[in-house]
């Protein structure tokens, strides 16, 4: 009886086992649904924003998706874009509602314990915007002004670290964030020269501080732990970007230096 009742566990326990689906990576999930969702911010110009003719989604972060999902995919079309603001951007990785996010995201000490990051593909640096007749020239003159940022981004963390005694006003989004400054809500707004570009070339009024406080290596964020086949594939994909002269062709694309 006890040889019948050990040779049953054992034939339960290898029925289990057997039965035990091995769960699939995020390259693999991928690959079998034909699709790459992408969360994205259509609020950055000149990285991605709505052309207002056209309502399609346009930028250097947009075409680097496309890239990622040539290689991957075989076409740059399989890919479904999802929109993400700054503080939900790894809320939208984590929770696996979309498979990587390419939204000038910053990579950091911070974020790096709660998601992986590929390679950087860009690197900007964080600078301010104030009008062209603003007494305001370096960072030090934001001392005891009110200064616009995006919630969740490193320029708010930023500004709160160097310079402890400004006022701070914060937005979910560079569009709420830029309407504000339009409006008189704030002496300044703080990001990454990157995106202020995109909102001086639409408004010659405003100028940029000429100093930069941070460098600000951007790359794609997903999921950690189960997505290392994915983040070497990325890794990979980004040098070649790199060494292809696809970099320079899209910083030249989309007017930035």
């Amino acid at each position: 009886m006890k040889n019948f009742l050990s040779l049953f566990i054992l034939l339960l326990i290898l029925l289990t086992g057997c039965g035990k689906k091995v769960e699939k990576d995020s390259l693999e999930k991928i690959i079998e649904k034909d699709e790459i969702v992408v969360g994205i911010k259509s609020d950055s110009k000149p990285f991605c924003y709505k052309n207002v003719k056209t309502g399609k989604l346009e930028g250097f972060d947009i075409d680097v998706a496309k890239y990622v999902a040539k290689d991957i995919l075989g076409n740059e079309r399989k890919i479904k874009f999802v929109e993400v603001t700054p503080n939900k951007r790894i809320e939208a990785i984590t929770s696996g509602e979309v498979d990587m996010v390419i939204a000038t995201m910053t990579v950091t000490p911070q974020r790096q314990y709660l998601v992986d990051f590929s390679a950087p593909y860009y690197i900007a640096g964080q600078t301010a915007v104030v009008k062209e007749d603003s007494d305001i020239y370096t960072f030090s003159d934001l001392k005891r002004k009110t200064t616009i940022v995006v919630l969740g981004t490193t320029a708010e963390q930023n500004i709160r670290k160097i310079i402890p005694t400004a006022k701070i006003v914060g937005y979910k989004d560079y569009k709420s964030a830029f309407n504000a400054l339009l409006q008189g809500k704030g002496d300044a707004m703080s990001t990454d020269d990157t995106i202020i570009s995109g909102f001086i070339n639409d408004h010659n009024d405003y100028r940029i501080l000429k100093n930069r406080i941070s460098q600000e290596p951007y790359a794609i964020g997903i999921k950690q732990y189960d997505d290392q086949k994915l983040k070497k594939t990325l890794d990979v994909i980004v040098t070649r970007m790199k060494k292809d002269g696809t970099v320079k062709e899209l910083k030249q694309k989309w007017h930035l230096k």
